[in-house]
């Protein structure tokens, strides 16, 4: 025959459930909100374009701008 527990006893531990299942769904919150959260990646589009734009500030003509291309090499790695 079974023995039946406590009420206080029951309670406890359907605190203890109620407690783990919030952590739970406090995790699963923080990883909702970081997946709707737009993702900050550099894209070499954008590379190009900020690169683009430098050598526009710069003043310098497209001819002198290749040239010193053509002299540096970049460094790969």
């Amino acid at each position: 025959m079974a023995t039946r527990r406590p009420a206080q006893e029951l309670i406890a531990e359907i605190d203890g459930k109620i407690a783990y299942h919030n952590e739970c769904i406090k995790k699963l919150q923080v990883r909702k909100d970081a997946l709707s959260q737009p993702r900050k990646t550099r894209t070499r589009k954008t590379s190009m374009r900020k690169a683009i734009e430098a050598v526009k500030e710069s003043g310098l003509a497209p001819d002198e701008v290749l040239a010193m291309l053509k002299k540096v090499k970049p460094a790969k790695g």
